[in-house]
C-alpha cells in the first residue's frame, strides 16, 4: 500500500502550479488521507535527489519548507 499512496502523493504534488504552494495536510486530504500529513513527508523524503517532482512547493503548517 505505501507504493500506491506514494504515487498518489507525487501525482498531487506534480499538480501544484508554478508560483503556488500547498501544505502537507492539503496534499494528504486530496489523496484521501486526511490527518496523515506525515505520510506526505515520508513520500517526499523518499524521492531521489535528482527528482523532477516540485517538492519545494509543499510547505509545513508554519509556511516553511521542512528540512529533509
Amino acid at each position: 500500500m505505501p507504493a500506491l499512496s506514494h504515487r498518489m502523493i507525487v501525482a498531487q504534488v506534480m499538480r501544484i502550479p508554478d508560483g503556488r504552494v500547498a501544505t502537507y495536510g492539503q496534499i494528504a486530504g486530496l489523496c484521501g488521507f486526511p490527518r496523515h500529513a506525515r505520510q506526505v513527508g515520508y513520500a517526499l523524503a523518499a524521492l531521489p535527489n535528482d527528482t523532477r517532482v516540485p517538492w519545494h512547493r509543499v510547505i509545513n503548517a508554519k509556511g516553511e519548507i521542512s528540512p529533509r
